[in-house]
């Protein structure tokens, strides 16, 4: 019967990082959106920037829950969103008023949110680290207005 507790613990690993995280650790964002856009010339470089400083802010805790057919995702002490488990894109307004579908979905063993605008997508990818009880959160933002995609990883440890 030993191998009872291990079978039982397999379908938990395989799951989203469910819960409540706080920051542990996170890039200098603004020195990524900085090399992101450098390659931009003078006009567009300094509105990319601003833009991206406004959608890219570092959350200090995150919590990330599950309810019978939808994810709630809430960051600090903002409205949670809430998204169809199926992966369904519903619209969503920000605080200032600017809209975007959101959804969310599991890959395997990750849960990946989506913001899609009107000229760009920004995907939120949250992912456990086992080894060490970490929650990464890869962040991808792509437009055809930027030279290249803006990628960077914040962590996240459990909430105490």
């Amino acid at each position: 019967m030993k191998a009872l507790p291990f079978l039982l613990a397999l379908p938990l690993a395989a799951q989203a990082p469910l819960g409540h995280w706080t920051l542990a650790s996170a890039p200098d964002v603004p020195a990524v959106i900085e090399a992101a856009t450098a390659p931009m010339n003078f006009v567009t470089r300094p509105i990319a920037r601003s833009r991206l400083r406004k959608t890219n802010p570092v959350y200090q805790a995150i919590r990330l829950e599950r309810t019978p057919g939808e994810y709630v995702i809430t960051y600090d002490l903002r409205a949670p969103q809430r998204m169809p488990a199926n992966g369904a894109a519903v619209p969503w307004k920000r605080e200032d008023g600017d809209g975007f579908l959101i959804s969310a979905r599991t890959d395997k063993d990750d849960l990946v949110q989506r913001y899609k605008a009107e000229d760009g997508e920004r995907t939120n990818v949250f992912h456990l680290d086992p080894g060490t009880r970490t929650m990464n959160l890869t962040v991808t933002v792509t437009s055809a207005k930027l030279p290249r995609p803006v990628v960077y990883t914040i962590t996240y440890k459990p909430a105490s």
